[in-house]
């Protein structure tokens, strides 16, 4: 079973308030475990242990909290052309600090993403959550944050496109609610959005920011 991100369109509220974080917590760590099933594929058969990474940081001055970048390099072959795809998703306080339901401080993200073939740009373009506002209730947007970039892995197999999954979402590691959004880009370089539907998830928020070849190669 495959689990790439924490789903769920059919939740209509936002989890009520929880306490506080504490503020002596600087760091908050999470064993990842989401991608067992696709580490088990990979290594013929055998489970491979997925490694202690720090989730998010805490600014000690102003007690915002930063979820970790993540840089991302990849090539792939589309209509029988070689394409390499590189993000960029990184904390940025040039966008507005969201606070979440739990009363939490978080900055949020972008993501940069570049799509080329040889040495021709296809696709060169940043998005932040407000890029999905139609696709995520404006209620929900409110106290989210864009809290994740992958690759869609579960379309390997499709080389007509190149597909990526942005999730907006409570950026707390223990929330389950975020909004999965399959970003769509052709050999012609349009980019067309639409709510992701059909994968296989669970309630795992903190491995949004993770890639399975960050976890032991694919």
């Amino acid at each position: 079973m495959l689990y790439l991100h924490v789903f769920s369109w059919n939740k209509g509220k936002v989890p009520p308030n929880h306490q506080h974080k504490s503020s002596m917590k600087k760091t908050h760590i999470f064993i990842f475990t989401t991608l067992a099933a696709m580490l088990t594929a990979c290594n013929g058969g055998q489970k491979t242990a997925a490694p202690e990474r720090v989730v998010e940081t805490e600014d000690s001055v102003t007690g915002i909290i930063s979820l970790r970048e993540l840089h991302r390099t990849d090539s792939l072959s589309v209509a029988g052309q070689t394409y390499t795809y590189q993000y960029d998703f990184v904390p940025t306080d040039s966008l507005p600090v969201v606070r979440n339901p739990q009363g939490d401080d978080y900055h949020d993200n972008k993501v940069t993403l570049v799509v080329r073939q040889g040495a021709r740009t296809i696709v060169q373009r940043t998005f932040t959550k407000h890029d999905f506002s139609e696709l995520v209730p404006q209620e929900f947007m409110q106290t989210s944050a864009l809290v994740g970039f992958t690759y869609n892995y579960t379309k390997l197999d499709d080389h007509s496109a190149l597909y990526f999954i942005a999730t907006v979402g409570d950026p707390d590691e223990t929330a389950d609610m975020a909004f999965p959004i399959q970003l769509k880009v052709t050999p012609q370089g349009s980019v067309s959005m639409e709510k992701a539907t059909g994968l296989d998830t669970e309630p795992i928020n903190p491995g949004m920011t993770i890639d399975p070849s960050d976890e032991g190669g694919v």
